[in-house]
């Protein structure tokens, strides 16, 4: 009978980022926060934080609305460089490590803030003395740090909501089921509680949530599984 494989223990591997966070923070000063999340529990995963009063947060403190997307997606452990904002509004310029263990799993995160508020506004007095015209650019979805998981759960699922243009009490179901799709590709139903947010601000019951869920997971499942079955007619479809 083959031996049951014990999950690796992380904990003394967390312990060792802690000096990293440490480094980090004191060598660009107090406007960079550090956080080392624990990726074993997302509904208070931040272990460690230094220069928490950045974004306001503290250790116990919940992952974020970009780390619950970037856990689902799966595919990027290194994103460098890009842009976030608190909750109070100042921008600023964050990276993100995602670490593994030797199954692939990942098991921990570190993230670094960089508040630019005074940089920009500095940068703006300059270009504002030398430039001669405005350039537009798009406003994108930007990462937002809240103080607590459900407050992140509660701007995803206004967010989203918003991005259909009516009032939840004149959503059909089609919109509400596109509204669970689109929360369940960024992540939102990996937190414990999520549903029940989400039933309060699309005014259903908690199990019509699962049954949106159902039919969207089944969906995928059978999209995925369908056979190929070739065309016997020479028309081509582009």
């Amino acid at each position: 009978m083959p031996k049951k494989k014990i999950p690796p223990n992380n904990d003394s591997f967390i312990e060792s980022l802690k000096l990293v966070v440490d480094g980090i923070a004191r060598t660009f000063g107090r406007h960079c926060e550090v956080v080392l999340h624990d990726l074993s529990n997302l509904d208070r995963s931040i272990v460690k934080i230094a220069n928490g009063h950045v974004t306001g947060r503290s250790a116990g403190g919940s992952i974020t609305d970009q780390g619950l997307q970037d856990l689902k997606k799966g595919d990027r452990d290194l994103k460098l460089n890009y842009q976030s904002v608190t909750a109070e509004g100042r921008p600023l310029k964050s990276t993100t490590m995602i670490f593994r263990d030797k199954t692939g799993s990942p098991v921990a995160a570190i993230c670094i803030n960089l508040d630019v508020t005074d940089i920009l506004t500095f940068n703006n007095m300059i270009q504002e003395m030398y430039s001669f015209a405005d350039t537009a650019h798009e406003e994108e979805d930007t990462e937002t740090f809240e103080r607590d998981v459900t407050s992140t759960l509660d701007k995803m699922a206004i967010k989203t909501i918003r991005r259909i243009g009516k009032q939840v009490q004149s959503l059909s179901k089609d919109e509400r089921v596109s509204i669970v799709r689109d929360l369940d590709n960024q992540g939102f139903f990996l937190i414990k509680g999520a549903i029940k947010i989400l039933a309060s601000k699309l005014m259903v019951s908690k199990f019509t949530i699962y049954n949106y869920l159902d039919q969207i997971r089944n969906h995928n499942e059978s999209v995925t599984k369908k056979p190929y079955t070739q065309k016997t007619t020479s028309t081509l479809d582009f």
